[in-house]
């Protein structure tokens, strides 16, 4: 009977964990909300709404640019706008973003944003003209600084690898959704440390 309570606690606590802010450190992810807390969303046709490209937990102490590449899916194509596509301020863009179904950000800043639990880097507002589902994709940039298959962002002198807590983009699942499944995050757990919770 105490395992079944200890174990129904664990259950409890891992279910309100996924609420929260990814904990890995360097993770990038887009999320409907500026915490960094709710990477699905269910909406109507033609009501605005924002979405937010978001480094969390970043280990360095300033962020000073970024590269991604991003790719949308959608069941009704045609019909989703991109109403905004804003930066930071002082920003320079050397990707190709103009097409909103996908392309890359190659991103300096001329001032490096302060790290914090959720730092917003890119921040889209989309509208939909009909009821549709909406995967997002993020991966690496088109011209990659580290060819490890990856985001990276700039840390004052060097670049770091950025996550994705859907898994690596070539695991092909999105970081975000609108009207469909909500991604889950990979957790990163050994068998062992599973097995452990029954004994």
């Amino acid at each position: 009977m105490k395992k079944l309570v200890v174990l129904l606690l664990v259950s409890l606590m891992a279910t309100s964990a996924f609420a929260q802010i990814d904990p890995d450190t360097d993770m990038l992810g887009v999320y409907f909300d500026m915490e960094g807390l709710s990477n699905c969303l269910d909406i109507g046709p033609s009501i605005p709404f924002f979405a937010y490209v978001t480094i969390t937990n970043p280990s360095a102490v300033e962020v000073h640019g970024l590269e991604f590449g991003y790719t949308l899916t959608t069941t009704a194509p045609g019909s989703i706008f991109r109403l905004l596509n804003g930066l930071p301020v002082g920003a320079v863009d050397l990707g190709q973003n103009t097409d909103l179904m996908g392309g890359d950000y190659v991103v300096g800043l001329a001032s490096p944003l302060p790290a914090t639990t959720s730092v917003e880097f890119v921040t889209w507002q989309f509208m939909l003209l009909a009821p549709q589902t909406v995967e997002i994709f993020l991966g690496p940039s088109v011209v990659p600084s580290i060819d490890n298959g990856l985001p990276a962002y700039e840390i004052g002198g060097s670049i770091q690898s950025l996550g994705l807590a859907t898994g690596p983009p070539s695991a092909g699942f999105p970081v975000a959704a609108v009207n469909g499944e909500c991604p889950v995050a990979v957790e990163n757990a050994s068998f062992g440390s599973v097995k452990s919770l029954f004994r």
